[in-house]
């Protein structure tokens, strides 16, 4: 179930917005359709990247395998400490770098991931980090993997498409801005 945002979980977005790229948290219809390609009875290893303050991550936990890891990757310090008051046992929270997803996963001995849910505000970064995070979350997934990631923009969809053998659009009208889907698969 998702978490009803807090005023402190607006002010925090709107604080960093240079990092979170909203100052809202995501709708659960927003979380519903960005969920919904995701098959939970299979996945074994899903990896989160820029969780915030863990909307997403909270629904993720409600639905996978209880076998399922789940690795979640924040840089911002005040979101990765709520996360990790989260207690639940398949979660394992990071204070690193989206592309740093081949190192934690050679540190928790795990091969490949089954999906990467991405809220990073790739708008707003630098060509040459989104190229480096875009191109770790491809080696990274195994083959048929899929790459959910939304944006309030498509300014880098076109990037995000040449590195996936297919790719999808999908909308969110109901989210505070409406946001764009992409749905990539390996």
């Amino acid at each position: 179930m998702t978490a009803r945002p807090k005023f402190s979980d607006h002010f925090n977005l709107i604080k960093n917005i240079r990092s979170t790229g909203t100052i809202a948290p995501s709708s659960p219809a927003l979380i519903k359709k960005m969920l919904a390609t995701i098959d939970f009875d299979s996945a074994r290893c899903i990896v989160e990247l820029g969780p915030g303050n863990g909307c997403i991550t909270r629904e993720l936990l409600s639905r996978i395998h209880p076998d399922c890891k789940l690795i979640c990757f924040e840089l911002n310090n005040e979101f990765v400490e709520q996360l990790r008051n989260i207690n639940d046992k398949r979660l394992k929270v990071v204070n690193a770098c989206a592309s740093s997803i081949r190192t934690v996963l050679d540190e928790l001995q795990i091969e490949s991931v089954d999906y990467v849910v991405s809220s990073l505000p790739l708008a707003i970064m630098d060509n040459a980090v989104v190229t480096s995070i875009v191109e770790s979350v491809r080696d990274n997934l195994r083959e048929g993997g899929r790459f959910l990631q939304y944006q309030y923009s498509l300014n880098n969809y076109d990037d995000v498409k040449l590195a996936f053998r297919e790719s999808r659009l999908r909308f969110a009208l109901r989210n505070m801005p409406p946001a764009f889907i992409y749905d990539c698969v390996k």
